[in-house]
């Protein structure tokens, strides 16, 4: 069974500060549950990785804006995300309290306690807790299996892969996921970025592979190259399962009004984004890259092997 976790809200946020509305995050996930949409990640809790300013309403998700989502679509599955820095115990009691199903943590390998001792507190209130590892094309995997058991001891349900790179190739994926699958029973998600166009393909081998959770967004929607896309994953589904399982009716008109808001912005492959996902470079490598770029594309390439000396 595929459990969709729509990331729109959230991964779109970095397209516009998070600046969606309200009155729209009710309406986008009132919509894609009547599309048959699992799970709906409505945004960070207190931020991203970094301060960012003026930060919208979905990089916050503060309690009144969970509730309202929650009160008007009860039966909608309702995610956030947060990292250890960003949050504590009162937090994931009032996200609890106020209707979401499922904490994502992002953990750091370097330091994974404060990611653990939070899952434990979710655990022990009743919250599913997904672990997610972030840029994962640059952990090794024994690294992330040596953690995954520590995220088990803690009473984690679901651990999630991200390709926050878009560096990942089929091949890859599948190799991760069939290792990780021998070396855990916990349930895996998957996270994909397009960088190189493989979103897709990436996709179907990590569900061959073992993953049941998978992250997409509308018009895919999101940082950098953006995600996987939504709208074509399920039509996929459909199509490849013979099935009518998802509504796509709701979900295109779902599609055609976050295109018609002025907080809408598309997800574009530029140049320095397949560079990075060809390279496996992160984000906080893109601006020396952004600035070899305006030097000739001579210079980024020098650019390149001093950033991949330095981060092997």
């Amino acid at each position: 069974m595929v459990n969709n976790i729509d990331v729109t809200l959230r991964d779109g946020g970095y397209l516009n500060n998070f600046n969606f509305t309200k009155e729209y995050a009710i309406n986008h996930v009132k919509t894609l549950v009547k599309g048959g949409v699992e799970w709906f990640e409505i945004g960070y809790r207190n931020g991203s990785f970094k301060p960012i300013p003026n930060i919208g309403l979905t990089g916050i998700s503060p309690d009144s804006y969970i509730s309202d989502i929650h009160q008007v679509i009860p039966k909608a599955k309702l995610v956030v995300i947060a990292h250890p820095h960003n949050i504590n115990v009162h937090d994931i009691h009032a996200m609890k309290a106020n209707g979401v199903s499922l904490l994502r943590l992002c953990i750091k390998t370097d330091n994974p306690q404060p990611c653990l001792a939070l899952c434990e507190t979710a655990q022990v209130i009743g919250m599913a807790v997904s672990i997610n590892f972030t840029r994962v094309s640059q952990l090794p995997i024994s690294k992330v299996i040596q953690i995954t058991k520590q995220c088990e001891h803690a009473g984690a349900d679901i651990i999630y892969l991200a390709d926050s790179n878009g560096s990942l190739f089929p091949e890859q994926v599948s190799q991760l996921f069939y290792k990780l699958k021998s070396a855990t029973q916990l349930q895996l998600g998957f996270h994909p970025h397009d960088n190189l166009g493989l979103a897709t393909a990436n996709n179907i081998e990590a569900m061959k592979s073992g993953a049941s959770f998978i992250d997409s967004s509308l018009s895919g929607m999101g940082k950098g190259a953006g995600n996987l896309n939504l709208e074509s994953w399920l039509s996929f589904l459909n199509l490849s399962q013979n099935t009518k399982q998802y509504d796509l009716e709701h979900v295109f008109n779902q599609l055609n009004e976050l295109q018609s808001h002025h907080f809408f912005a598309a997800s574009k492959r530029e140049l320095i984004d397949v560079m990075m996902g060809v390279y496996n470079l992160n984000v906080e490598n893109k601006t020396a890259l952004e600035e070899g770029l305006r030097c000739g594309i001579n210079y980024a390439f020098q650019v390149v092997k001093s950033l991949r000396g330095t981060t092997a």
